[in-house]
C-alpha cells in the first residue's frame, strides 16, 4: 500500500502532512499518488508535495492511478472551458474548483492571463501554452506568476509575456462599458472578473440614488451606478494609481464619477446621514478577515443611510464562512439600531466554481440589504 491517511478525510480533498503515513515510501515532490484511507480503499489521486503551505497532498480526480501529466491537464481543461459560457471577459480555468490544483487562466478578450502556483503546474507550464496558442489563437499570453505561494516551492516570482514583447494598456467593453486593462503592469488594478454580475446588479438598483462605491479598483460598480442614472457617484480608494485609472476610465465612458483618493473608514466618518442612498463596500481579503475592522466599516455604513437605502457589502476571505459574514453584518445592523432587509444573497459566479468538499474555493460571500 502507497501512500495512507492516518483520520477520515470527510470528502475534503486536502491533506495536511502531518496526517499522512508513507509506508516506507521516498515520495518525490510534484508527482501525482493514489491515496488510501486505513482500510485500503482509493480516495483518489493528487499531487503530493511536501513543500505545499496549503496540503501535502491534493486531490485532482477521485479516480485511481492517475498521472498529473500534460494528456490529463489537457483533458481537464477542455472540461473546465465547456463549462463556461461564450463570454470574451472569464475565468477560464479556477484551480482546485476545476480539478488543477494550482493552474488559473483568465480571458481579457484577445489575451490570456496564466498564474501558476505550484512545481506540479510548473513542470507543465510550456506544454499548457502551446494548447492555449492552439485553442485560442490569442494576441498574447501574459504569465503572471508573482503568487506568494509559489515562494514555497522555490518557484521564482516573475511577470512576462510569452512572446517576450512587451503588451501595452489595452482598452476592452466589458458589459457595455470601456476598461483599460494593463495586464503586465501588477501596480495597477485589474478589473475583478468574479464580481461582474454583481457590478451590474447593484448598479440597476441605484437609479436617483446617491452613490458611495467604497474600495473601487477601477470603479466598476461606480460605472454601473451613473450608467443606471443614478444622481451622483463617488469612487472611494486608498490607491492613488486606482483613483488615477477611475477617472481615465469614467472619462473614456463620458461619466461623471468623483474619485477620490481616501481610506474608506476615515470618509465614511466625514459623512452626514442621508448623505447617500446606497453604499457599496467590497473590500480586499484582508479587510474581509479583520471583523472588527470590517464590523466598524459596516456600522458607519448603517448610520449613514436613510431608509430604504441599499448597502451591498461583501467578504473576499476563503476564512470567513458565509454563516459569520452574515453574523458580522447582523450585529453591526443592530448595534445601530438598524435593520436590514435582504434583496440578495451573493456568492460566485460559474465561471468561479466552488465545490462541495472544498470550503476554500467559497471566498467571495455578500449581502445586498434594504435598509429599515
Amino acid at each position: 500500500m502507497g501512500l495512507q491517511i492516518n483520520k477520515p478525510l470527510g470528502g475534503h480533498p486536502w491533506v495536511q502532512l502531518h496526517d499522512l503515513e508513507f509506508n516506507g515510501h521516498d515520495l518525490k515532490n510534484g508527482t501525482a499518488i493514489t491515496l488510501y484511507d486505513q482500510a485500503g480503499h482509493s480516495l483518489g489521486s493528487g499531487i503530493f508535495d511536501a513543500r505545499d503551505p496549503l496540503a501535502a497532498w491534493r486531490r485532482f480526480t477521485w479516480a485511481e492511478d492517475v498521472a498529473f501529466d500534460i494528456d490529463y491537464i489537457v483533458d481537464a481543461m477542455e472540461e473546465s472551458v465547456g463549462r463556461r459560457a461564450e463570454e470574451g471577459c472569464q475565468r477560464l480555468v479556477s484551480s482546485d474548483a476545476d480539478y488543477l490544483p494550482g493552474l488559473i487562466v483568465e480571458l481579457y478578450g484577445d489575451v490570456l492571463l496564466v498564474s501558476v502556483e505550484n512545481a506540479a503546474v510548473e513542470a507543465q507550464l510550456d506544454a499548457i501554452l502551446e494548447v492555449l496558442k492552439e485553442r485560442y489563437s490569442p494576441r498574447e499570453i501574459v504569465v503572471r506568476n508573482n503568487s506568494p505561494l509559489r515562494a514555497a516551492f522555490d518557484l521564482e516570482s516573475s511577470v512576462r509575456t510569452v512572446s517576450g514583447n512587451n503588451l501595452k494598456g489595452y482598452w476592452i467593453e466589458i458589459d457595455d462599458l470601456s476598461y483599460r486593462i494593463d495586464l503586465l503592469n501588477t501596480e495597477k488594478p485589474c478589473f475583478y472578473l468574479d464580481q461582474r454580475e454583481q457590478h451590474a446588479l447593484v448598479g440597476s438598483l441605484c437609479i436617483g440614488r446617491k452613490v458611495l462605491d467604497g474600495f473601487s479598483n477601477v470603479g466598476a460598480f461606480a460605472l454601473q451606478a451613473m450608467r443606471n442614472e443614478a444622481e451622483s457617484v463617488v469612487a472611494i480608494d486608498t490607491n492613488e494609481m486606482a483613483v488615477k485609472v477611475i477617472g481615465a476610465i469614467a472619462q473614456k465612458n463620458e461619466l461623471l464619477i468623483e474619485a477620490v483618493q481616501a481610506d474608506v473608514g476615515n470618509y465614511l466618518s466625514t459623512c452626514e446621514p442621508g448623505a447617500f442612498g446606497v453604499i457599496i463596500l467590497d473590500p480586499p481579503a484582508e479587510y474581509s478577515s479583520d471583523f472588527e475592522v470590517l464590523s466598524a466599516l459596516i456600522r458607519q455604513a448603517f448610520s449613514i443611510l436613510p431608509s430604504g437605502g441599499v448597502i451591498a457589502t461583501y467578504c473576499r476571505s476563503p476564512h470567513v464562512t458565509a454563516q459569520d459574514f452574515d453574523h458580522v453584518v447582523a450585529e453591526a445592523a443592530a448595534s445601530v439600531g438598524r435593520e436590514g432587509r435582504i434583496f440578495a444573497r451573493i456568492g460566485q459566479p460559474f465561471d468561479f466554481p466552488v465545490l462541495l468538499n472544498l470550503p476554500e474555493s467559497r471566498y467571495l460571500k455578500g449581502l445586498i440589504l434594504q435598509v429599515e
